[in-house]
């Protein structure tokens, strides 16, 4: 049964409505009635309705406003306006606002009948486009967008398949969001698809695939040119609430440029692995920790002792004030699973650990408690992971570190070793926690900032030396792993050294 509220300062209005039609025989049941729009509006926040109902005229709050709030709620509700009064600017302003039809009163019962069947046959049939939505997963369109986050195409081809879909390729931001619930809901990812075109579809573009039936990836870009990352928080808080089921959400970077599609979706996808921690969503930015932190951290994970490692992360939580430190230790525990967490492997330990996991943890002393356990259990995966090192990682390690080689990808990569490319990669970054892009762009930035500091090669010699194929990806890249463009970089190196 589809859920339906009346909204009308008139009590013998709501009594007229109810015994009108049998709704019963629409699919439809009367859920809540009132002569307050400020009531009802609270019970839409709350509440997963179809069907709203509503009086255009009302002393607390007229109809159009209600209507306006209503679909900020709720933007899949459907809306019957009735008026006493036929005039065009309420007309247009309910159409314009949402409004699937307007009705005068003295309602007419055959009218009313006719566009109460008119809306949920308008249900239905989106209930129905959503699930061809969902099941539709080797569509052209949706391979294109699973390609493009992965990055698989090249340049030529991309461009073409983009304008042949009319893709907006103009925009200046890109952001990936990976939405995940456990596999018995996979039946109402559908419906969650549905919820994100209705709440997106004024202001952003989004594009989707489902890369399996319980995994919905989507692009969005908004054609407002001003992203506002609340909006994406706001609104999964709004559909966990509204639809009804438990799912996580991995909101990626925004990138600027539709190439790096792909490094939006590769952080997204390195935090996946919290959805085991029971939290709703995590914003990737939010995890970002400052670029000479990160720099350490990331250096002597894995290069160093457990113990060391431990001495490390508390040193830098001193230098921050310690209301921040609990952010601190999360973004920690958060890179650190990122770096041992093997998707579609069992994980062991470090998933039960996550379990325990709680946002509520009073002070950053129990988190830092956590943080020791979860880090002891990340050293021992890495270690394990060493000890079970296979050939072909060696080789394909090997071939990166020869930097000058620009042609190189996990597709000639595997036709040397005679593998798959699909297949090698998995394995690669089963071993190193690494996907093979990131392996391949961080290992090139370190050797090229080696070259800055201790040659004084020209910086467009240096980028084709490290084997990037353009000095703009180069210098993207740069600025976004070391917080600075590279001649700015290099300036700062000349200053200290003299």
């Amino acid at each position: 049964m589809y859920q339906a509220v009346i909204v009308d300062d008139e009590e013998f209005v709501l009594e007229d409505l109810k015994t009108a039609l049998d709704w019963s025989g629409f699919l439809i049941e009367i859920c809540y009635e009132t002569t307050n729009p400020l009531d009802a509006l609270d019970y839409l926040k709350t509440h997963g309705v179809d069907l709203l109902i509503t009086d255009i005229s009302m002393p607390q709050m007229d109809g159009i406003e209600l209507i306006r709030r209503a679909k900020e709620s709720n933007p899949l509700l459907s809306i019957l306006v009735l008026s006493a009064y036929d005039n065009f600017d309420y007309v247009r302003s309910a159409m314009r606002n949402g409004a699937e039809n307007y009705l005068l009163k003295p309602l007419d019962p055959d009218e009313l009948a006719e566009s109460v069947s008119r809306i949920t046959g308008h249900i239905m049939e989106r209930a129905e486009m959503s699930q061809t939505y969902g099941s539709s997963m080797l569509t052209f369109r949706s391979i294109f967008i699973e390609s493009w986050t992965n990055g698989t195409l090249s340049d030529e081809e991309f461009i073409t398949r983009a304008q042949m879909l009319g893709i907006n390729l103009q925009l200046d931001n890109y952001t990936v969001l990976i939405f995940s619930a456990d596999p018995q809901y996979s039946q109402q990812m559908p419906r969650l698809l549905d919820y994100l075109l209705s709440a997106f579809f004024r202001s952003w573009n989004n594009h989707f695939y489902f890369a399996t039936p319980f995994r919905l990836v989507t692009i969005l870009s908004s054609t407002a040119g001003t992203v506002s990352r609340d909006i994406f928080t706001d609104t999964v808080k709004r559909a966990r609430q509204i639809l009804g089921f438990p799912f996580f959400v991995s909101i990626g970077n925004t990138a600027d440029h539709y190439e790096s599609v792909s490094e939006s979706y590769r952080l997204a996808s390195q935090y996946l692995f919290l959805e085991h921690t029971g939290l709703p969503y995590i914003d990737c930015d939010g995890l970002s920790l400052p670029l000479p932190l990160l720099n350490q951290l990331r250096q002597e994970f894995g290069a160093t002792s457990l113990e060391a490692y431990r001495s490390l992360v508390r040193r830098l939580a001193s230098g921050i004030p310690k209301s921040r430190q609990g952010a601190f230790y999360l973004s920690v525990l958060s890179w650190a699973g990122a770096q041992t967490w093997q998707e579609n492997q069992d994980n062991g330990r470090i998933q039960e650990l996550l379990q325990d996991f709680s946002e509520d943890m009073p002070d950053s002393g129990q988190l830092l408690d956590f943080l020791d356990r979860f880090l002891e259990e990340c050293f021992t995966v890495l270690a394990r992971r060493k000890s079970d090192s296979i050939p072909c990682v060696d080789a394909v390690i090997q071939a990166v570190h020869e930097f000058s080689d620009k042609n190189i990808s996990l597709k000639t990569l595997a036709a040397r070793l005679n593998m798959h490319p699909s297949y090698l990669g998995t394995v690669f970054h089963q071993q190193t926690g690494f996907y093979f892009n990131d392996y391949l762009n961080e290992e090139r930035l370190k050797y090229a900032v080696g070259l800055m500091e201790n040659t004084s090669m020209k910086l467009k010699d240096i980028v084709d030396q490290a084997g990037f194929s353009s000095q703009t990806y180069f210098n993207r890249l740069f600025k976004r792993r070391y917080g600075t463009p590279p001649n700015a970089y290099r300036r700062e190196l000349k200053m200290k050294q003299n």
